[in-house]
């Protein structure tokens, strides 16, 4: 449970998610994803870093630039899945909080 847990502290800062967001059609560099993101240059390459270290992005040299890309696709997935799951948590607090006021 415990490498779980770490696995899902990836997910847990919002700019990355965004870094992730913007990987999602394919593989950029740094400065695409800037562009993509508004991050600062160096935000977007920590995130790719610990990105790349948790094994959920890869890096790809090119001549004088590295490409990113996500290596599975499926973390898409997950992210639609966890977002479907907060909403519906959300759902039932507003009714709980409806029904006692």
């Amino acid at each position: 449970m415990e490498h779980l847990a770490e696995y899902f502290k990836v997910f847990s800062e919002p700019n990355r998610l965004a870094v992730l967001v913007a990987l999602r059609g394919g593989a950029l560099n740094v400065t695409a994803v800037v562009e993509r993101t508004g991050l600062s240059q160096a935000l977007v390459s920590k995130h790719l870093k610990l990105l790349t270290i948790a094994g959920v992005v890869q890096r790809r040299p090119e001549g004088s630039l590295v490409y990113y890309d996500v290596l599975d696709k499926g973390v898409f997935k997950l992210m639609a899945q966890a977002e479907k799951l907060m909403l519906a948590s959300r759902r039932q607090q507003l009714d709980a909080l409806a029904a006692i006021l």
